[in-house]
């Protein structure tokens, strides 16, 4: 059976396209300010300031990622608590570049332990501009956000009846109500998915993603777009990072017909083992 650690390795061998955009800068993430640079292909990133959650040190490197289109698959260092755990791990991420910030998810390889990330693994890097952290928006009311969540039931059961533009027009709505609802964006990728638009699709899929990392779903439905198009790297870098964090099991990985392209290649195969 492959281990995570060894099946990471695989994907990172995977190449970075040319023409990449330049992520040099200063980002606020849980681990403190970071500072990344590199060629447009490979990236590091170094604590400048480091936070009082981790015993890091400023000039410590917790980054280590490649690129290829608009994502970063590689190592973010975190500290870790929790009882016989190391005080530190190099975990595999997946990483989107969106504007002005790098958002996706970790695994944590050390059983029982707890991060700095979110629940799922979320993690989000926010881009420093002239010297002030990037602005956060405000938390909807709880009044705001239950009725977004009514409007996005409205969607969903749109959905499940095959009405795909009734259900982009509730998905829609629900964001303006509410911008800070995944699903929303996830659920008008779906609609696009089911109308064979998959480069819409994909752009939804990222944008639920940017507004919550901890967001599974749209690291396995990445994955699925990426594999129709015949993006293999690309497919294999979210269907990891969707496996190891338990958004897909392996009878559901194995039953989906828009992993079919993947199904010859050792690394997906591999994935496929280590689920079992």
């Amino acid at each position: 059976m492959a281990t995570p650690s060894a099946l990471l390795a695989g994907i990172l061998l995977l190449g970075a396209g040319a023409g990449a955009p330049s992520l040099d800068g200063e980002y606020d993430s849980p681990l403190g300010r970071v500072r990344i640079s590199g060629d447009g292909t490979t990236y590091r990133g170094k604590l400048v300031e480091a936070s009082p959650a981790c015993a890091f040190r400023k000039g410590d490197e917790v980054l280590r990622v490649t690129l290829l289109d608009d994502s970063l698959a590689g190592q973010v260092r975190v500290c870790l608590e929790g009882d016989a755990c190391p005080e530190a791990e190099w975990a595999s991420a997946v990483l989107l570049a969106g504007k002005g910030r790098l958002s996706g998810a970790l695994h944590v390889a050390a059983t029982g332990c707890t991060s700095p990330a979110g629940k799922n693994g979320g993690l989000t890097f926010l881009r420093v501009a002239r010297g002030k952290p990037a602005g956060k928006p405000a938390p909807a009311s709880a009044s705001t956000a239950d009725r977004a969540r009514e409007v996005l039931r409205d969607g969903a059961a749109f959905l499940a009846e095959g009405n795909f533009e009734a259900a982009r027009r509730r998905f829609l709505e629900a964001i303006q109500v509410d911008p800070g609802v995944p699903e929303a964006y996830n659920g008008v990728g779906v609609t696009y998915r089911m109308r064979n638009d998959l480069a819409r699709a994909l752009d939804w899929y990222k944008k639920a993603l940017a507004v919550d990392p901890d967001f599974g779903d749209a690291y396995y439905n990445m994955a699925c777009v990426y594999s129709m198009r015949g993006e293999r790297e690309l497919a294999l870098r979210y269907l990891q990072i969707a496996a190891l964090n338990g958004y897909a099991t392996a009878e559901g990985i194995g039953a989906d017909p828009d992993l079919e392209p993947l199904r010859a290649d050792p690394a997906y195969r591999a994935l496929v083992r280590a689920k079992m």
